[in-house]
This record gives C-alpha cells, structure tokens and sequence, in this order.
C-alpha cells in the first residue's frame, strides 16, 4: 500500500505587502432593492382540476412584490390543458385592469413575478382531457392566499 504525502503549504501575509482594493460607489439602480411590506413565504400547493372544469388560483399582491414559482402537472395531453397566468385590479364601479403574463398549453411553467399593480395574480386552468389533472404548484416570495 502506498501512502500519499500531501505538502502542507503555510501562507503568510504581511500587513504592508497585499495590494488594497479601491471600490468604486456604484449609485443604486432602480428596482436592483425594495423593501418587502409583505411577509415572505414559501408554499407547496396541490390544485385538482376536474375534468372539463376551469378555474382560477389566485394570490393577492401589491405593486413591486416579487415571486419565484414553478408548477408541473399529470396532464397526459399539455395541449388539453388551457393555461393563462394573469393579473387583475379590484373592480372598482364594474370596471379593472387585467394583464396577461403568459398563456400556453405546456402543461407547465416555472419563472418569476414582478407584480405591475396592487391586486389578484394567479393561474386560469382549463381542463379539457378526459381524467382530472393536478398541478403541483411552489411559490416563494411575497404573495398571500386567496380564498
């Protein structure tokens, strides 16, 4: 059996002999920081959609909040189920504001939020397959539920 000699190397700095760094005060762009009045949280949730059923899971967040999420789901066909990731408003005397992040038939999705505008921000899931589906969804960041 051979036996394995490792050198040990010992460093010393002196105090005088390393070069020192000058920074450079970089101003802060916007939104590189903010500061959460949300709570901060991490979620896993299971949502069934039956078969011919559509539905919505919604998240309430304020302007400027963030989210990182990621959803898979057991669909057999990703093209039977219909996907719209939107935002909307609170209507306010029957009228609100509504933006459209992503819609697809991928049968999953993973990326991130910056919410443009106080309100309800979630998933629209149409289940046109013949079984029911259920998509695992994670969310972290800054969001609550919605009933």
């Amino acid at each position: 059996m051979r036996k394995l000699i490792v050198p040990i190397v010992l460093c010393i700095f002196s105090v005088t002999g390393v070069a020192q760094v000058q920074w450079n005060d970089m101003p802060l762009s916007p939104g590189t920081f903010s500061d959460a009045t949300t709570p901060y949280k991490q979620s896993d949730y299971e949502i069934l959609v039956p078969t011919g059923v559509g539905l919505e899971f919604k998240l309430s967040m304020k302007a400027g909040d963030f989210m990182v999420y990621s959803w898979t789901s057991d669909v057999t066909d990703p093209a039977l189920l219909d996907v719209e990731f939107h935002g909307h408003t609170e209507p306010v005397d029957g009228q609100g504001d509504l933006m459209f992040y992503k819609v697809h038939n991928e049968g999953r999705e993973s990326g991130t939020l910056k919410t443009p505008f106080d309100g309800i921000h979630g998933w629209y899931l149409n289940n046109r397959s013949d079984r029911d589906v259920v998509v695992k969804l994670t969310a972290s960041g800054f969001f609550e539920d919605v009933e």
